[in-house]
Order: C-alpha cells, then sequence, then structure tokens
C-alpha cells in the first residue's frame, strides 16, 4: 500500500486530502487517534503536526498495525518570491537542521513514483498555465523516515495552497504515479544548482532518468563522502549527475571517490539529457 500523509496544519494538504476524498472510493476505521481511509492500494491519513516535524512518522504508524511500503506527504511550499509552482523533492538536511528532522540525516527516497508523478504532472500542467513544475534539492524534515518517501507540494502563497483546480491536478497525479506500472527508470543523485535544482528539473522531465536526493551548490560547505555515499545508496542510484556549471573541483574531486568505491558512474547534465532522452 501506498500512504499519502496529509497535515491539518497545512492549507495545501488539507486542499490535496479533500480531492482525494471525492476521487477514491475509500473505506474508513480508527487507528489510534487518526482517522484512516483506505482502499486496496492507497492508503490516506491525516496527521495534526508540521509534517515537516513528523520524524519517525512510519514507525509510529506501523505500531499501530498499519502497512505500507511507500509514504507521499501532501503538502504546501513557501517561498520569498511568491511564485506559484507545483514541486517534487525529498527530505534530509545537510548540515543544519533548522526546520525538522536531524543534521547529516536522509529520508530514504521513492524515486520511482516521483517520476511517474512528474510525467503524469507534464500531461496536465498546461491546464494551470500560470503554474511551472520544478524539482528542489534536498532539504527540512523530516529526515528521520526509513520507509521511501517524497514531498508533493503546491506554492508558494495562501491563493495557490487553497486553490482547488490546482489541488484536483495534484491528486489526480499523485493517484496516476502509484498506480503507473512503469519502474524501469534509471535512478540518480543530483549534485550541484541553485535551490530549484533546474538542470535535474530539465533531465527529469525529458529523460528516462529520475532522481533520489539533489544536493545544492549551497549544501558544498557541509557536503561530505559519508552523506553523498549514503544518499547514494538509500536513493538505489547507479548514476551521480552533475550541474557541471556549479560543481567545485574539491566537490568533483569527493564525487569521482565515492562512484569509484560505489562503483556507479558520473554524468554531466547535458550529457544526461543528450543521451538519454525520453522516448515519445
Amino acid at each position: 500500500m501506498h500512504l499519502i500523509v496529509c497535515s491539518s496544519k497545512d492549507l495545501a494538504s488539507i486542499n490535496i486530502k479533500n480531492n482525494l476524498l471525492t476521487m477514491l472510493d475509500f473505506d474508513k476505521k480508527r487507528v489510534g487517534n487518526y482517522e484512516f481511509y483506505y482502499t486496496d492500494d492507497i492508503g490516506l491519513i491525516e496527521i495534526d503536526e508540521s509534517i515537516i516535524y513528523a520524524d519517525y512518522l512510519d514507525e509510529r504508524l506501523r505500531r499501530l498495525g498499519l502497512s505500507f511500503e511507500e509514504i507521499l506527504f501532501a503538502s504546501r511550499h513557501s517561498s520569498k518570491d511568491k511564485r506559484k509552482v507545483l514541486t517534487v523533492h525529498v527530505s534530509g538536511n545537510v548540515g543544519t537542521a533548522e526546520y525538522g528532522g536531524k543534521p547529516y540525516s536522509l529520508a530514504k527516497p521513492s524515486p520511482i513514483t516521483m517520476k511517474n508523478y512528474v510525467l503524469a504532472l507534464m500531461k496536465r500542467i498546461d491546464e494551470v498555465p500560470e503554474f511551472q513544475f520544478t524539482l528542489e534539492a534536498t532539504h527540512h524534515g523530516p529526515s528521520e523516515v526509513v520507509t521511501p518517501s517524497a514531498f508533493y507540494e503546491i506554492g508558494s502563497t495562501e491563493n495557490e495552497w487553497k486553490d482547488e483546480r490546482v489541488g484536483e491536478i495534484v491528486a489526480e497525479c499523485m493517484i496516476e504515479a502509484v498506480e503507473s506500472g512503469r519502474r524501469d527508470w534509471l535512478i540518480a543523485v543530483g549534485v550541484g544548482g541553485t535551490h530549484y535544482v533546474p538542470r535535474q528539473t530539465e533531465i527529469i522531465v525529458s529523460t528516462t532518468f529520475t532522481f533520489g536526493h539533489n544536493f545544492a551548490k549551497y549544501t558544498f560547505p557541509h557536503l561530505n563522502r559519508e552523506i553523498v555515499e549514503k544518499a547514494v545508496k538509500i536513493s538505489h542510484a547507479r548514476y551521480i549527475i552533475i550541474d557541471e556549471k556549479s560543481v567545485t573541483s574539491d566537490v568533483k574531486k569527493m564525487l569521482n571517490e565515492v562512484a569509484e568505491d560505489l562503483k556507479i558512474d558520473i554524468i554531466k547534465s547535458k550529457v544526461a539529457k543528450r543521451e538519454f532522452k525520453l522516448e515519445g
């Protein structure tokens, strides 16, 4: 079962939840303090805490008897520039942990479902032309989640969070991502770029690659071999894709050492876009 987690403290999350409840024929039961909605394949639960602080949520829910293989966090996205975006990313922290989770700790990604969601979304994004899609670099909590997970977000102000049409599209694409049978995507860890990782965003949209963790350039002072190795392993990545315009020589050296030890390939973003194009 794929578990969708929403928060009562999050307007976008509530928006997505309300749309999901109208789209699927859920059964319902009480599990601990939660109302648990479920079909054969999808579960839905609303928590009363902020999602970014929901560390160990998967363990807590399993102790209540729930069984699931993956978590999709339905969430809002905030930004100072108030851009209208639909974002996807994995949670975790490189360095400090100012917004949930622990320092130098990464949640386990779900790159296949992320890819299927992105492709579903790109078929619908023209219905809301004022919105853009973007990946984000790994940031904020919860980092203490061992079940594969990712954040599916609406940004960036209250108007967008409450937009029912956008909530409907996100909910439908989450369902399609879960139900898609395609699982043969190439998994990479991305390194370099700004917070919105534009090179990686282009790659996930147009090639056969998907991403687990992405590390923006601003993390480089804290990015070390141990955390890159962990990201590769928990993402089940066979590649590291670098934004060659922003990766510094010392980071490249460290990445080459990781790739050699783990027997994986390093690819420049321009090569990934040129040689791994998505058919159709």
